[in-house]
C-alpha cells in the first residue's frame, strides 16, 4: 500500500533534512562564488594614480577619471573651441566656442570643480551586473564594451546604477554640498574636452586632430584593418590612454552622448534637434577618419523599434545638480547680476545698465520700457563677453610675463658663467686661454646682455601695461587658474616664473614705481 504523503514525510523526515541543508550549503557555495570580488584586470586592466574607483553589484567594480576646470565661482566656466576648423564635414563637426565647467569643488587645498568620466567604455560584464540581476563570471568576453543596445537602455544602465549606489554605497560618491553624484551620459562638451586631454594639452594642441600621442595611432586607438582591429571589437584597457588616463575615447566602440544632435552652421549649432549624437569612431571606422571632431547622428528609432548598432557603446560620467541649495541660488543670482554690469577697471566708472535699469522703471509706456529692457540685457550680454575675454587677456599676459621670466633667468646665468670665464681664463696677468678665444666670449657676452636689455624692456612693459589696466583683484584670481591649469599639463618650470611675475606686478599696482633692476634679481633668484 502506497503511503500517504504525511506518513512519507514522516518517516523520512531526518533524510529530507539532511538533503535541503545540502542543497543550502550548495546554493550558498554558488552565490558566494558568482558574488566574490571581480578581480582588477576585469574592470581597471591598467591601473593608474588618481583612479576613483565606485562599487557595483556582483562583487564588481568601475572606474572613473576627474576632469578638473580651474574655476569655481556659481557661474564660472572655461572657454573651448569644439570641432574641425576644416571646410569637410563642415555642417557636421564645424568649430564653435562653446564652454565648460565642473559638478563639484576639488579637493582641499585645490581650486577649481571637477566631474568624473568613466575610465573606460562600459562592459558587458558591467552592463549585466546592473540590469539582468544576475552575477556572471567575469570572462575575457565580458570585458569588451556593451553594445548593441538603444540611448534609452544606455540612460536606464545610468539611472539603476545610480540608485543602486545611492541606496548601497552613497558615500562613495562625490557630493556638492551634501547632495550625492549621479550617473548618466556624457554631453558632447563633456566628452570632447575629456577625450582631448582637457587641461592637461595646450590649447594648440586641444585643437589638433586627435590627442598628443607619444606613438602610432594603432598604440592607442582600434580602428578598421588587419594592422588594428582586425574587424573584431576589443576587451577595454588593452591600449595607451589619453592624456588624461582615458582608455579607447577614440575607436573600438563609438560612443552615445546625452543631448540630441544638432547640425553645424558657421560658428553655432542649427536651431533643429534630432536624434542622438555619436562620437568617436569605432573598430570599423578607418584610421584616416580617425578624429576627436567625429560626429553622426543615430535616430531613435529604427524600423519601428528602438535603434541598437553592434558598434555603439558608451561611458558614464558622474556629476552633481546645477541648484542644490537656497544659498547655491542666492549665489547665482548674485553672480549673474554682477555678471551684467560694466567691469571694474583700474579707472573705474559707473555702471550703465544700472543706468537703463533706472530710466525703463520710469519710462511712461510699456512699449518704451520693453525696448530699454531689451538694451539693458543686450548691454548686459556684451558685459559678460568683455568680462571674459579679460580674464583670457589676463591669463596670457601672466603666461607672457612669466615666459620673459624664464628668459631673463636663462640670460642672467649665462652671461655670469661667460664672465666667471672671462674673470678665471682671460685673465692678462694669468691667462689661460687664447686671445681669440677671449675677444670671441667678450663680443658674445656683450650681444647676450643686449638681448637680456631687450626682453627685459618687455617684462618691464607688460608690468607697466597691465598695472594700468586691470585690478590687483583680477590678477590674483586668474593667476590661481594659470598656475592650476599649467599644474594639470604637469608645466610646473614655468609657475615659480609666473608667481615672480605677479608679484612683481602687484607691486608696482601699489607703488607705480619701476624696478627694473629689482624684477631681474628677481627672475634670475629662481631656482630650478
Amino acid at each position: 500500500m502506497t503511503d500517504s504523503p504525511k506518513r512519507f514525510f514522516a518517516r523520512n523526515a531526518q533524510g529530507l533534512l539532511v538533503v535541503v541543508l545540502l542543497m543550502a550549503v550548495s546554493l550558498s557555495t554558488v552565490v558566494r562564488a558568482q558574488t566574490s570580488p571581480w578581480e582588477e584586470v576585469h574592470y581597471n586592466p591598467k591601473p593608474a594614480q588618481g583612479d576613483v574607483v565606485l562599487p557595483m553589484p556582483c562583487g564588481g567594480n568601475m572606474v572613473f577619471r576627474s576632469v578638473l576646470i580651474p574655476l569655481e565661482k556659481p557661474l564660472d566656466d572655461f572657454p573651448v573651441m569644439l570641432g574641425s576648423s576644416s571646410d569637410e564635414w563642415g555642417f557636421l563637426e564645424s568649430a564653435q566656442a562653446s564652454h565648460i565647467a565642473g559638478s563639484f569643488a576639488a579637493q582641499e587645498g585645490e581650486r577649481g570643480r571637477y566631474y568624473l568620466i568613466g575610465k573606460y567604455e562600459v562592459t558587458r560584464l558591467q552592463y549585466d551586473a546592473i540590469m539582468s540581476g544576475k552575477c556572471d563570471k567575469p570572462t575575457i568576453n565580458l570585458r569588451v564594451p556593451q553594445t548593441g543596445i538603444s540611448w534609452f537602455a544606455a540612460l536606464d544602465f545610468g539611472d539603476r546604477y545610480t540608485q543602486w549606489l545611492q541606496a548601497n554605497a552613497s558615500d562613495r560618491l562625490p557630493r556638492e554640498e551634501g547632495i550625492p553624484g549621479f550617473l548618466r551620459l556624457p554631453t558632447e562638451v563633456e566628452w570632447a574636452f575629456a577625450t582631448q586631454g582637457g587641461l592637461s594639452v595646450t590649447p594648440s594642441d586641444f585643437q589638433e586632430r586627435v590627442f598628443p600621442m607619444d606613438g602610432a595611432l594603432s598604440q592607442y586607438v582600434w580602428f578598421a584593418g588587419p594592422q588594428s582591429s582586425n574587424g573584431r571589437i576589443r576587451p577595454i584597457g588593452l591600449l595607451e590612454p589619453n592624456p588624461l588616463g582615458l582608455h579607447d575615447v577614440l575607436g573600438n566602440a563609438d560612443e552615445m552622448m546625452f543631448e540630441p544632435f544638432r547640425l553645424r552652421t558657421h560658428g553655432r549649432s542649427h536651431g533643429q534637434a534630432g536624434g542622438f549624437v555619436v562620437r568617436g569612431g569605432n573598430y570599423l571606422t578607418p584610421q584616416s577618419d580617425i578624429r576627436t571632431s567625429w560626429r553622426v547622428e543615430q535616430p531613435y528609432y529604427r524600423d519601428g523599434q528602438q535603434n541598437k548598432l553592434p558598434t555603439t557603446g558608451f561611458r558614464l560620467v558622474v556629476v552633481a545638480p546645477a541648484i542644490t541649495s537656497v544659498e547655491r541660488l542666492q549665489a547665482l543670482e548674485a553672480d549673474w547680476l554682477a555678471r551684467g554690469t560694466g567691469p571694474v577697471t583700474a579707472a573705474g566708472g559707473p555702471d550703465a545698465s544700472a543706468r537703463i535699469d533706472k530710466l525703463a522703471s520710469s519710462a511712461d509706456t510699456e512699449s518704451a520700457r520693453q525696448e530699454l529692457n531689451q538694451v539693458r540685457d543686450q548691454l548686459r550680454a556684451a558685459n559678460q563677453l568683455q568680462r571674459e575675454q579679460r580674464e583670457r587677456a589676463v591669463r596670457s599676459s601672466l603666461q607672457l610675463g612669466g615666459f620673459f621670466c624664464t628668459q631673463l633667468n636663462q640670460l642672467g646665468r649665462e652671461i655670469a658663467r661667460r664672465k666667471d670665464f672671462l674673470a678665471t681664463s682671460c685673465d692678462p696677468q694669468n691667462p689661460r686661454s687664447g686671445a681669440e678665444t677671449c675677444k670671441n666670449i667678450q663680443t658674445a657676452t656683450a650681444q647676450t646682455e643686449a638681448s637680456l636689455q631687450t626682453i627685459l624692456g618687455l617684462y618691464s612693459d607688460t608690468i607697466v601695461e597691465l598695472g594700468s589696466i586691470y585690478l590687483e583683484t583680477d590678477v590674483a584670481d586668474q593667476a590661481k587658474v594659470v598656475t592650476q591649469t599649467l599644474a594639470s599639463r604637469k608645466s610646473i618650470n614655468l609657475i615659480p616664473f609666473i608667481n615672480v611675475y605677479v608679484a612683481d606686478l602687484s607691486g608696482y599696482m601699489q607703488d607705480r614705481k619701476v624696478q627694473r633692476d629689482t624684477w631681474l634679481a628677481n627672475c634670475r633668484a629662481v631656482v630650478q
